[in-house]
């Protein structure tokens, strides 16, 4: 179903001329619940829908399955499934324990703005769930996971389930979230071989990271321990970039038996080029430009005095740019000028020092771009 679709249906489904409902504004999606909730649900604070996904589904160290509460702020059923359901003991702490929770103030002038988020960040289908229910059966409690590369709705929670149906649904997703582990179907992907890489992703978009956070003093320190002059730090934020790396990082993970299967790494490039990157990611007609020494794949470097070799400058402000990636390097071995992919039962090639080459965007992850003299 198309975005567009679902406006022209809307009137069909839960906002209806009839219904007699009270509209507030929208809040904040990161505001709370009232006051003697919020201890009981550390993980309900979000930043933004696709924030929140990443926190959750794709989160590295902690994945969780992520609820999403759709709500009438003013809705008795609201106050109800409140107090009878969301609240009760039983749910409030299974949820703080095994999910992340994301809200939404739902209003007539919002209804189309959760939509589009929605289906832009977890896809038409979610969307398509939330559209298709009445109003009757509001309040909403959806339980999404990640599952075969996409996101999906495994359960849903309606206003008039009990407490017991209510938990019966979470521990359900929980379950299949967990199952997680085995392992999508990527036959009809060569990730061996770039030159055959299946890739289309919408660009990257970039945030500033503002200069006295701690943040940006993590970041230029693991840049080159403030050696030089770092003009700008900007966070790389893709969600389907996210999906498909950490998707991929599941399957060596599984694999190898362990989970120390990324490093962090440099790669340098023309300073326009970062830009292009970012918008298509790493391009496999670019490779042997600089080189094919351990492969011919995508090359990074632990080493900044490395990248910087291939940073060239902006001949008008002298600026370089340099950015900063996940990389899964799985199981390496040696690589040299005749492999033109990664060998069976390998993931990465390398110099046995420095240098490592990897043969597939869904084994690179770039986390920030950083501008520098």
């Amino acid at each position: 179903m198309e975005i567009n679709d679902m406006q022209m249906i809307a009137d069909q489904n839960i906002f209806k001329e009839s219904d007699e409902i009270k509209i507030i504004d929208q809040l904040e999606p990161c505001e709370i619940f009232p006051r003697k909730y919020a201890v009981e649900l550390p993980s309900l604070c979000q930043d933004s829908f696709d924030q929140a996904l990443a926190n959750s589904l794709f989160n590295l160290t902690n994945p969780q399955p992520l609820a999403l509460y759709i709500y009438d702020a003013r809705s008795v059923n609201t106050d109800v499934f409140n107090a009878l359901v969301l609240h009760s003991e039983s749910i409030n702490m299974y949820l703080a324990a095994q999910f992340s929770v994301w809200k939404w103030d739902l209003t007539e002038e919002n209804y189309h703005e959760l939509l589009t988020t929605v289906a832009v960040h977890a896809g038409e289908e979610v969307a398509a769930v939330i559209d298709s229910s009445p109003n009757e059966v509001y309040p909403l409690l959806l339980c999404l996971i990640f599952d075969r590369g996409q996101i999906k709705v495994e359960g849903v929670i309606q206003n008039m389930f009990s407490e017991n149906e209510a938990l019966a649904v979470l521990i359900q997703a929980r379950d299949v979230f967990n199952a997680r582990f085995e392992l999508p179907d990527t036959s009809g992907l060569n990730l061996r071989s770039i030159s055959t890489e299946n890739w289309s992703i919408p660009a990257s978009t970039l945030t500033e990271v503002p200069k006295q956070s701690v943040e940006f003093r993590r970041v230029a320190a693991d840049f080159d321990g403030g050696a030089s002059s770092v003009v700008r730090i900007d966070r790389i934020e893709n969600t389907i970039w996210l999906m498909q790396y950490l998707n991929q990082k599941d399957i060596v993970d599984a694999r190898l038996g362990y989970a120390d299967t990324e490093k962090l790494l440099f790669h340098g490039c023309a300073y326009g080029a970062a830009g292009q990157i970012l918008e298509e990611a790493f391009d496999h007609n670019r490779i042997g430009r600089h080189g094919t020494s351990y492969g011919h794949g995508f090359y990074f470097s632990s080493s900044r005095l490395m990248s910087d070799r291939y940073a060239a400058a902006n001949p008008t402000t002298g600026e370089k740019r340099i950015l900063m990636c996940r990389v899964l390097v799985g199981r390496s071995c040696r690589g040299d000028s005749s492999m033109t992919a990664c060998p069976l039962t390998y993931d990465s090639t390398s110099n046995d020092s420095d240098i490592h080459v990897v043969y597939s965007n869904r084994h690179v992850l770039p986390e920030y771009l950083i501008t520098y003299k």
